[in-house]
């Protein structure tokens, strides 16, 4: 499926959308060069399951944790593997009990930097750009 937005807005509304087809344990990977909308989407994710504090890409902390309240959902967990240069830095995280867990979503960004594949997805988003618009391209 392919989605055209003009604005941030529009990215958040394809997000909530998308969320509501996500289910705990999901794994979202999203793929695309810096200011393609990748942070702004998983903003809207975030929304869409009532958290309202700011969004912020973690391309510092490397993962950010989004408590969730009034939900099966309990946590969205927002990784950005921008910064990391070598896959063997990525199991140190301990992700692996989070990750997959039943009341958890976990959005990834950057996941091609995960060279080894220690995460698998349950959905691959794809963000480009076509005529002044971003595309986002969701595959399952």
């Amino acid at each position: 499926m392919e989605y055209l937005t003009h604005n941030e807005e529009e990215t958040k509304k394809v997000a909530g959308e998308f969320a509501k087809t996500l289910k705990g344990g999901d794994v979202i990977f999203l793929s695309g060069d810096l200011g393609m909308g990748k942070t702004t989407f998983v903003r809207g994710v975030a929304e869409y399951f009532g958290f309202s504090d700011p969004v912020r890409s973690p391309s510092f902390t490397i993962v950010n944790r989004y408590p969730i309240t009034g939900s099966e959902i309990t946590q969205i967990l927002h990784i950005d593997f921008y910064r990391i240069d070598d896959p063997s830095e990525i199991p140190p995280l301990a992700l692996e009990e989070e990750v997959g867990q039943p009341d958890t979503i976990v959005c990834i960004e950057w996941p091609e930097k995960d060279e080894g594949h220690t995460i698998s997805p349950t959905h691959h988003l794809r963000f480009t750009e076509r005529e002044n618009r971003h595309v986002i391209t969701i595959e399952k």
